[in-house]
């Protein structure tokens, strides 16, 4: 019993002794393991302690030099603040956004925060604030010990925070911290904007229905509203400690409002804790936010991690985390929650002591000690012993004291720092310009088109520090975001349009950017920077645009644009720090070279192209043809419409991007196609759709020949060889088969020549061979049909078409090959031809050839070959081309019929190869029967045609046209013996029909000085014309045409017939008279050309005389002798 009792006293002893040691242990290294898991240690699980565990944390986290610790009596210590000017951070930029839609608000410095897992056992969740909530360590200090030495701390105390360092402050903050999600922003800037423009008036200045209207604007519910209005409130004086002048708040519209009222707060306002920390941590990351601005005062836009922001933050951490303690603090005066508060007071009381900006005036009261503040900035130094011996001794006494921030000059407005003023202005502004319209779903502008701010919002900015400058710049940052959150033109244009009167206001009054007073310079090149900087990841991947406008191809332009107005501005405003009053009135010169967007053009895309490959990664000759088949429509697209944007700003941008998109196909193509040396299906399938795309390149003909996709480098031997030697036998047979064609029907019935039947024959048995190969093939079948129906198409049917126009000269101009020229000279009243007029027919005709004779005494090379070949091109040889040409025609439909294998596809794809072919050949056609009529009215029967027909005037009343008609009817035999049809045959002797008009218009108007016209012979003329029209018409015996139908003559002598009726009916003195009031611009049915001509005919002496007044005129010199003809008919 005694053994018993003596081990029970032993095993107690050493539990006391561990429990001292460990006591000692935290007391030694309380600044370490305050934040740690082992500050929930207490008397009851000191025993269940890992002390291993917790030795091994020591060695870790201590520092070299242990902290000194301090007496639980004395006030925890604080951080130091160095002496030296004091530089507000860059912020945070995301966007806040309402609680009831999806509209977003402005760029701010306080952004959504990521949910951040601490790991600590004992940690809570709150669904609400998406954050994780870390226990606070258990206080040594008592309620009294937390209040007491407060105005009397000593530098030991306020040097303890050097020694920890800025990575061990950092390891203690969760990721992110002080940064507010979009919603709990915009309830910050309404708060902010109901402590000045609500608390911050008197009850009878305050408008409650502008208010009201304001609230429901900003989409703030009532009840939300009402909450606000309570929380916001100074708490009564009776909820106070010390009922007493010191108490009293900050003003309104100053940032240390939001901080007081962190102390003097009544918990009670709240029923629930979750709310509480909510409303405690919007308040407490404003704060954080402006007096971080305010360390980094000289740069707010440096990114540098920064030692003394990392305490502030730090402190407000703990504030937040003593809501963990168990139980948690139950009011403002709880040592739980005013310690670490205190410490929070104290240290942005030294920073308001430290700040230039905020004691000025202070500053200025005294030289000396301005100097020295001076001087203690420039030093940079961390360590505060050494800044208190820089400073003069005035100076080191203000330091030396801890002033507790609210009551600090209670009276004095410190107030939001930028560029959390500009962000809070901002996130209101946009509520003020832009609603969410339920019905359609946009955002919908709703803001003065002149760029004036609410009247609502006018106490708002001047109480932020807001000018009217950085109104604007703020309104620019504002349709930024609108667009961003809806890409629409009106949005962009309204930007824009912003940019524009910004713009204005630099080259005009550039003092107002540059005035050092306000912020509005930082301001706008935060604005540019973040424009450059969301133009730049756009512009470099334009495809990813998910705009509502139709058409892409415009919000590209404007981008382009804003891109380069908004780079010239920073510039410009990067020099112009130098430039003179008078030389900042310059404008700004937009002069960015094309060079600055290939970059763009090259990135977008490479990025689209990467986004449709990466679906048929790795590339293979499975999936090859599918991803070409994906990527043709793409490439169109993109230069048609997205390339086109870039259009203004680069003139070569559809070239460059065509070229990316080679240079990465070419690189696929390369590994899709290395190595393969086998025939397979999938091997012709992906050479047909590398062969689509190679002519789709060529086709858009953007970049040279040897730049495109190498695509016959890669093919296999085996389908590259079979390919080229199927186009290379097309070629040699086509040769021989043309060459050995004599071109003369093959029987009695058959009127084509051997060539066209040998060249199908052969395409026939080509293709015979591949579909023995269906069955392997597949689906690839069709696509290798396609290929050789190209072969045959390029190499056989558009050369032979080629080769007929060649031979037959049925596409050169008639006017070199066929027609006459005009043989109009004046008539002599005196002379040889006068005289020649009363001679025989046999005479003239004899002097017209001795006429035409002399004109062709020098020979012209060019005729001798034409006339060479008209002799060797028989009549019958161009039927027979016309045949052959008729031919391919019907083949080429029956093929497409027979050979399309039941496959509608294929059917479709052929139909549309072959189009262009049979449009060209068809067009072929039309011109060599035109030619054939031509031919034989002025090549076959020139001599009893066009020498003959009106060449012994005067006219007589006997037969004048039916002999020369009938010399056609040889000519007419030989054509439908030659053709292959009725119809055709027809053809041809309409062709003939207008031919044989055009010769009597050649007679009537050109046929020169031995043919002549009284008013008189106008109705022999017209009689003439209806026997022609008898002869072509060949009517049968109920009176219906069986040759050329009466419509279409009747188009062809339509104009003749006119001329003949309501001109050569006419005296010459009528003629002449038409003829001036022509001259007078007097409407006329006829041109002086055509006057002319009738009167040039004429032998009476007006015509004559006003013939001779016209021989220098520019209308007769066009229809005298030699010139060319321009037949009516």
């Amino acid at each position: 019993m005694n053994m018993s009792n003596k081990n029970n006293i032993s095993v107690q002893q050493l539990e006391n002794d561990k429990k001292l040691l460990l006591e000692y242990i935290f007391e030694m290294n309380s600044q370490i393991l305050k934040y740690s898991k082992y500050s929930i240690i207490n008397d009851s699980n000191f025993l269940s302690l890992n002390v291993e565990e917790l030795i091994q944390f020591l060695k870790k986290s201590s520092p070299q030099q242990p902290p000194p610790t301090h007496p639980p009596t004395q006030h925890p210590p604080l951080p130091v603040i160095p002496n030296k000017s004091i530089t507000p951070p860059q912020p945070n930029s995301t966007s806040p956004s309402t609680n009831n839609s999806n509209i977003l608000s402005p760029t701010t410095t306080i952004t959504t925060a990521t949910t951040t897992s601490i790991t600590n056992n004992n940690s809570l969740y709150n669904d609400n604030n998406k954050q994780h909530l870390i226990k606070s360590p258990q206080s040594t200090h008592s309620s009294n010990s937390s209040t007491s030495s407060n105005s009397s701390l000593n530098n030991n105390n306020i040097n303890s925070y050097n020694n920890s360092s800025n990575d061990q402050i950092k390891r203690l903050l969760p990721d992110n911290y002080g940064i507010l999600s979009k919603d709990q922003f915009h309830f910050a800037s309404y708060e902010t904007y109901l402590l000045i423009c609500h608390f911050g008036r008197s009850n009878d200045i305050v408008d409650l229905e502008k208010e009201e209207t304001f609230r429901i604007q900003n989409e703030i519910s009532k009840v939300k509203h009402d909450g606000f209005i309570k929380a916001l409130s100074p708490p009564p004086p009776s909820s106070s400690v010390n009922n007493n002048s010191s108490n009293k708040p900050p003003p309104f519209s100053s940032i240390l409002y939001r901080l007081w009222l962190l102390k003097n707060f009544n918990f009670n306002l709240f029923d629930t804790q979750e709310s509480l920390l909510i409303w405690l941590k919007r308040q407490l990351y404003i704060v954080l936010a402006s007096f971080s601005n305010l360390i980094k005062y000289n740069d707010p836009y440096d990114e540098k991690d920064n030692s003394t922001i990392n305490q502030l933050k730090l402190l407000c951490y703990n504030l937040e985390i003593s809501f963990q303690q168990d139980p948690p603090p139950q009011s403002n005066q709880d040592t739980i929650y005013l310690t670490p508060f205190n410490n929070l007071d104290y240290f942005i009381g030294n920073l308001i002591i430290k700040s230039p900006i905020i004691n000025n005036n202070n500053n200025n009261n005294n030289n000396n000690n301005n100097n020295n503040n001076n001087n203690n900035n420039n030093n940079n130094s961390n360590n505060n012993n050494n800044n208190n011996n820089n400073n003069s001794p005035s100076q080191q006494n203000n330091l030396n004291q801890a002033i507790q921030a609210t009551k600090y000059q209670i009276d004095k407005i410190i107030p939001y720092q930028f560029p959390l003023n500009t962000n809070l202005f901002e996130d209101l502004l946009f509520y003020s310009l832009f609603e969410f319209d339920d019905d359609s779903g946009s955002i919908k502008f709703i803001g003065d088109e002149h760029f004036r701010v609410s009247t609502n919002l006018k106490p708002f900015s001047v109480a932020l520090k807001i000018t009217p400058t950085m109104e604007m710049i703020c309104q620019l940052n504002c349709f930024i975001l609108a667009y961003n959150a809806e890409p629409n033109e009106r949005h962009l244009r309204r930007l824009q349009l912003s940019l524009n009167a910004i713009q204005n206001l630099i080259e005009h009054s550039l003092s107002l950017i540059q005035d050092p007073n306000t912020s509005a310079g930082p301001l706008l090149k935060a604005t540019l920077k973040s424009i450059a900087q969301w133009l730049v990841k756009f512009l470099s991947d334009v495809h990813s645009y998910r705009g509502t406008t139709s058409s892409p191809t415009k919000d590209i332009h404007l981008c382009c644009s804003i891109y380069v107005q908004s780079r010239e501005m920073w510039n410009y405003l990067s020099t112009s720090s130098s430039l003179s009053s008078s030389s900042s009135r310059n404008s700004i010169q937009l002069k960015t070279s094309e060079s600055s967007f290939i970059s763009f053009i090259t990135s977008s895309v490479s990025k689209h192209y990467q986004r449709i490959s990466e679906q048929f990664k790795p590339l293979t000759l499975e999936n090859f043809s599918e991803f070409v088949e994906s990527l043709i429509p793409e490439i169109k697209l993109n230069l048609d419409v997205y390339t086109s944007g870039f259009k203004e700003f680069n003139s070569k941008s559809k070239m460059l991007a065509l070229t990316e998109v080679v240079n990465l196909y070419s690189a696929d193509l390369k590994l899709v196609f290395a190595d393969v040396y086998f025939l397979s299906p999938m091997l012709i399938q992906s050479v047909q759709s590398a062969s689509n795309f190679q002519i789709m390149l060529e086709k858009f003909d953007l970049i040279p020949k040897d730049s495109l996709p190498p695509v016959k480098t890669y093919v296999s031997s085996v389908i590259g060889t079979w390919c080229q030697n199927q186009e290379k036998d097309f070629t040699k047979w086509f040769e021989n088969i043309f060459k050995l064609d004599k071109f003369t029907p093959l029987d009695k019935d058959v009127k084509h020549s051997s060539s066209v039947v040998d060249m199908f024959t052969m395409f026939y048995q080509t293709i015979s061979t591949l579909a023995k190969m269906k069955g392997s093939l597949s689906d690839n079948f069709p696509a290798f049909i396609l290929t050789l129906s190209a072969l045959f198409n390029a190499n056989c049917l558009l050369t032979y078409n080629t080769q007929i126009e060649q031979m037959t000269m049925c596409n050169q101009s008639k006017h070199t090959t066929l027609y006459p020229s005009s043989l109009n000279e004046k008539i002599q009243n005196k002379g040889k031809i006068r005289k020649s007029i009363s001679t025989s027919s046999n005479q003239i005709s004899s002097q017209l050839q001795s006429s035409l004779t002399m004109s062709k005494a020098i020979p012209d090379p060019n005729q001798t070959v034409i006339q060479t070949k008209l002799q060797t091109m028989t009549l019958q040889k161009l039927c027979i081309c016309v045949n052959n040409l008729d031919y391919i025609l019907l083949n080429i439909n029956t093929y497409i019929n027979e050979h399309s294998f039941n496959n509608e596809t294929l059917r479709g794809k052929l139909k549309e190869l072959f189009s262009s072919t049979q449009i060209t050949i068809a067009d072929t056609l039309k011109s060599l029967v035109d030619f054939i009529g031509t031919r034989v009215v002025f090549y076959d029967c020139k001599q009893s045609i066009v020498e003959s027909i009106y060449s012994s005037p005067p006219l007589n009343t006997n037969d004048r046209i039916s002999d020369i008609l009938e010399s056609l009817s040889p000519h007419l035999k030989t054509i439908y013996n030659s053709t292959q049809s009725l119809e055709r045959g027809n053809d041809i002797l309409a062709s003939v029909s207008r031919s044989f008009l055009q010769a009597m218009e050649f007679a009537i108007l050109y046929g020169g000085p031995t043919r002549y016209f009284q008013p008189k012979d106008a109705e022999l003329i017209e009689y003439d014309l209806e026997l022609a029209k008898d002869f072509f018409l060949d009517r049968d015996d109920n009176g219906v045409a069986t040759a050329v139908s009466d419509e279409l003559f009747e188009s062809y002598v339509a104009n003749l017939r006119k001329v003949v009726q309501l001109l050569m009916d006419l005296s010459s003195d009528i003629l002449i008279e038409q003829y001036d009031n022509t001259n007078k611009g007097k409407s006329s049915q006829f041109s002086k050309e055509i006057i002319l001509c009738v009167l040039v005919h004429r032998n009476d002496k007006p015509s004559r005389s006003f013939i001779k007044k016209k021989l220098n005129d520019p209308h007769y010199l066009s229809i005298k002798k030699n010139s060319k003809i321009n037949f009516l008919t």
